[in-house]
């Protein structure tokens, strides 16, 4: 464990420089009024360990994200949908319950005079944001934990949550609150910047990571469509997936199937069309694809 604990601090020190509102301010505020900042920093480091464990787990299970191959035929079999969605319900409490944080936070983005005026709001953000930064780590573990015990890996679910939520059903790679929740500089002023800015910016960031990690997922699904050269697999199929890859590869910010899922994939999703819908969080859209394993 020793030998690992770099690696988690890294982690963690990566959320808590980054976690939108300046974690960094919130734990210097903790210190000064007195609320156990030791055992509340421990406590953190302590829940971003238990968070790379599972994400060692699953990845050791399942292979690295980018080797996940999907369907050479295109399709998404139904049993697999339904593990998605078993998935997403089994972790639905800790998505709402950061979704609610993110959302009380996002209230007061538009409301800097609070801080002056009203200090006893000013204590209420300062003690939602101390509740929001282990709410991150408790997010992608109980996630983790869910796609481990329904025999998922995180590549096949990061591909079906793109192509579902991004690519079918059109929701925003920019959904989430109106600050950035993630960062490599703990100088950035993430509180100040303007909400424009910030969606522009994780719509950015989102597309570049989705696109690179989508790529290498089709390249697999065509090598394996190449390799097994399958009789009944129409041409028109391969034919779309090569000009996908190659319309991908061109713009690095191309989502897959942007312009349309072909019938193999729409087919196999339609029936479960009012599950899926109702199963996105625009908030916790923004921490999904936050953390990336490639």
């Amino acid at each position: 464990m020793a030998a690992k604990e770099p690696g988690s601090r890294s982690t963690a020190q990566k959320w808590l420089i980054g976690c939108g509102i300046g974690c960094g301010v919130i734990i210097i505020l903790a210190i000064i009024v007195g609320v156990g900042s030791f055992f509340f920093i421990k406590g953190i480091v302590n829940e971003f360990e238990a968070m790379d464990e599972v994400a060692d787990l699953l990845e050791e299970r399942f292979g690295k994200m980018r080797e996940y191959s999907p369907e050479p035929d295109g399709a998404i079999l139904p049993d697999r949908i339904e593990v998605f969605l078993k998935v997403r319900d089994a972790y639905a409490p800790a998505r709402e319950k950061i979704g609610k944080t993110l959302a009380t936070l996002s209230s007061q983005k538009d409301k800097p005079e609070i801080e002056v005026k009203r200090p006893g709001n000013v204590l209420s953000v300062i003690r939602t944001g101390i509740g929001f930064i282990p709410q991150i780590a408790e997010f992608f573990k109980f996630r983790n934990q869910a796609l481990l015990d329904g025999g998922m890996g995180l590549g096949e679910y990061y591909y079906m949550y793109v192509v579902i939520y991004y690519s079918w059903l059109g929701k925003a790679p920019e959904d989430g609150p109106p600050f950035r929740i993630s960062g490599n500089d703990e100088r950035d002023h993430f509180w100040e910047e303007d909400e424009e800015d910030t969606r522009e910016m994780r719509r950015e960031q989102i597309r570049k990571r989705v696109n690179h990690l989508m790529l290498s997922m089709l390249r697999n699904q065509l090598d394996k469509l190449n390799e097994r050269a399958a009789p009944e697999t129409p041409d028109s199929w391969r034919e779309a997936l090569e000009a996908e890859i190659q319309t991908m590869e061109s713009d690095r910010y191309r989502l897959p199937w942007q312009d349309g899922l072909p019938d193999v994939l729409d087919s196999s999703l339609r029936a479960f069309r009012d599950r899926l819908e109702a199963s996105y969080s625009p908030m916790a859209n923004a921490l999904e694809l936050a953390m990336e394993r490639r």
